[in-house]
């Protein structure tokens, strides 16, 4: 994907990247976090832990600063995102960030709503 689609799409208000995150994931589309050797890039906010998603490896890779050096971008398939992240992340009450733009602006949910929305 060219820088300025990536740009086009961070530039699409938060609702907008949420709903074509959510009907990616209805068709099975893979998503992408960012990881280093120790696991996930998990960001506390307020109490709460949450995890970063983009829809393309693009995306995932756009947002990597020298905050995050040594992270790549971890593609996780709909199966395991929907059968083993969604419900072990429910569990711990982890949120989900979907589709973060550069300046971090991006609907949070449960990963247990995130769930529901797409059962």
């Amino acid at each position: 994907m060219p820088d300025q689609n990536i740009n086009d799409f961070f530039g699409q208000p938060s609702q907008t990247r949420y709903n074509q995150t959510v009907d990616a994931l209805k068709a099975t589309q893979s998503v992408f976090a960012l990881a280093d050797t120790d696991g996930c890039l998990i960001i506390p906010i307020s109490g709460e832990n949450i995890l970063p998603i983009w829809l393309t490896k693009e995306q995932a890779e756009h947002w990597l600063t020298e905050e995050y050096e040594g992270f790549s971008a971890l593609e996780i398939e709909a199966q395991a995102w929907l059968g083993k992240w969604l419900p072990g992340m429910a569990n711990d009450q982890y949120k989900v960030g979907v589709c973060p733009n550069l300046a971090g602006e991006c609907i949070t949910v449960s990963a247990a709503e995130l769930l529901s929305e797409l059962a």
